[in-house]
């Protein structure tokens, strides 16, 4: 059997860490790399329920699409609400592993499944700058090249394709001169110093540059750091939230929605904002998706499909001349557990005997019922 180390591995070419948004906590909650995984349970959410479907199908890794910590605990007090079901997965040895807004992000994630099922053409990602790339350029003192390095790639820099880690170095000798109240890493105060330095490149998403310049100041050593921003020309594949694009054909309206309830199994659907006859351009959003209704609209969508819409959102989006539909939170994500199954069985270095412990849970959630 496969150890968690190896299966993260796989589940995390589908879904980089990487792309997870900054408030997000992914990957592994709970457990350890090298314990041997005996099978493995997909669910949208970890419910006493489901690890109880667990234990009876002895799959000893949950793969949830919501993490079951979003914030950093407090306590582990297994007689308050919500500890019994932590005092259970600690005590039967259970690994708890993420995939959250970085298989939203995806290229191939639940954004790209949902776009797929739609049938829709000419795919891209809703979010805006989900598919510009900048160049930066970082100037490093030699000794201290590996750690900021390290801080650049975990932080999601230098992914191109399906290659991670992607830089380029080159070796030259940097001056400055500290001038009155500067507290120099190397040098002294008025004093011209010459350091070997190494000019450090990568490329990394517009939309993570925040994040990813934190993390390089983090680590490294100068007080004030000379770097560089350049946009670049190519693009950053299909990564993105959400996906907008086109039906092979217009289709009436009603046709939609009626295909709609169909793909998740009748669930009740709410519609409204810009009233149309026919469609051929939409955008999906798994999840909460109603403030990407402009970028939606901006990329030319005629229809956003998505959850968690309130009641400005519907007319709002009359005002954008948007027609939106609601589908349950619950419903439209746990579809994509789909894809994440398919990922993993079809992955060369899995065995068939531990393809067929891969199991999508049958508990699906509903947290609410309609009268």
């Amino acid at each position: 059997m496969p150890t968690v180390r190896e299966i993260t591995s796989i589940l995390e070419e589908l879904a980089p860490v990487a792309l997870a948004e900054s408030w997000d906590n992914v990957g592994l909650q709970v457990g350890r790399f090298d314990r041997e995984v005996t099978g493995l349970l997909l669910a949208l959410d970890l419910t006493p329920a489901v690890l109880a479907e667990a234990r009876q199908k002895k799959a000893n890794m949950i793969v949830n699409h919501h993490p079951l910590i979003y914030k950093p605990l407090n306590n582990l007090q297994f007689d308050r609400p919500g500890g019994a079901l932590w005092e259970e997965i600690i005590a039967g040895g259970f690994v708890v592993y993420a995939m959250h807004t970085n298989y939203d992000r995806a290229a191939d994630g639940l954004n790209q499944y949902l776009a797929e099922l739609l049938r829709l053409n000419q795919v891209e990602p809703v979010e805006e700058g989900a598919e510009e790339y900048l160049k930066l350029v970082v100037f490093v003192p030699e000794d201290h090249v590996e750690p900021v390095f390290t801080a650049l790639t975990a932080a999601g820099a230098g992914w191109i394709g399906k290659y991670s880690h992607c830089t380029f170095r080159t070796s030259g000798v940097g001056t400055f001169l500290p001038q009155s109240g500067a507290n120099p890493f190397l040098g002294d105060v008025g004093a011209v110093s010459s350091v070997p330095e190494v000019r450090l490149e990568t490329i990394i998403p517009a939309w993570t540059r925040e994040r990813i310049i934190q993390a390089m100041l983090a680590a490294h050593p100068y007080e004030e750091v000379a770097y560089d921003l350049y946009p670049v020309v190519q693009k950053g594949g299909r990564a993105g939230l959400g996906r907008v694009g086109v039906l092979p054909t217009p289709q009436p309206f009603p046709d939609l929605l009626a295909e709609l309830k169909a793909l998740f199994k009748g669930e009740t659907l709410r519609w409204g904002g810009f009233p149309r006859e026919r469609v051929q351009k939409l955008a999906v959003i798994g999840g909460s998706g109603g403030k990407y209704m402009r970028q939606a609209k901006r990329k030319g969508a005629e229809v956003l499909i998505t959850s968690d819409l309130g009641y400005h959102d519907f007319l709002y989006a009359e005002q954008l001349g948007l027609t939106i539909v609601e589908v349950g939170h619950h419903t439209i994500e746990a579809v994509g557990l789909n894809r994440i199954k398919e990922y993993l069985e079809q992955d060369r270095t899995l065995t068939s005997e531990f393809k067929a412990r891969i199991y999508l849970s049958e508990h699906q959630i509903k947290p609410y019922t309609l009268y």
